[in-house]
């Protein structure tokens, strides 16, 4: 029961720190899913898959539209 009988003053310091950790954990994942999402990301981080399939997607394309 030394739970209970904290500081509120003690409790409140916690509660803030909790508040920043979780803001913080917020703006990392945020930034995660961005980059994740944006092209030049990706294609800095996988340029043959990128190459490949871009050369593949030509690929089909001309073969759709051509006689």
């Amino acid at each position: 029961m030394a739970e209970t009988s904290r500081d509120p003053a003690a409790i409140r310091a916690g509660i803030e720190r909790a508040r920043q950790e979780i803001e913080q954990s917020m703006a990392e994942l945020r930034q995660g899913v961005a980059d994740s999402l944006e092209w030049r990301h990706l294609v800095r981080r996988h340029p043959g898959a990128v190459l490949g399939g871009a050369f593949a997607f030509g690929l089909l394309v001309a073969r759709w539209t051509g006689r």
